[in-house]
């Protein structure tokens, strides 16, 4: 989950808003101001600051983009390895 949530975080930074989002990725924005919450829940700390017209990244929440990023790009490669891996033949033939 904490990966989804990642991804969900880095789609906030680059569509500039929660309902932007969202809708991208299918989610209620009562979904995604939860998820964004749990994140910041999980970080003990506050990612974005939000008015009514726009949001901007904290100190933190810049920081996590930098993460969040190599961490999914590492997973990513990680899983097309193994399912790579799977898929080669093995055994007597």
């Amino acid at each position: 989950m904490l990966l989804d949530n990642l991804n969900l975080f880095l789609r906030i930074v680059e569509k500039g808003g929660l309902a932007a989002a969202g809708r991208e990725l299918g989610l209620a924005p009562a979904t995604v101001s939860e998820r964004l919450a749990a994140l910041e829940a999980h970080y003990n700390a506050r990612l974005l600051t939000r008015t009514t017209r726009s949001i901007s990244l904290t100190e933190e929440g810049r920081e996590l983009v930098t993460g969040a990023r190599r961490v999914l790009a590492e997973a990513e490669e990680i899983e097309a390895r193994i399912k790579l891996g799977v898929e080669k033949i093995s055994g007597p033939i």
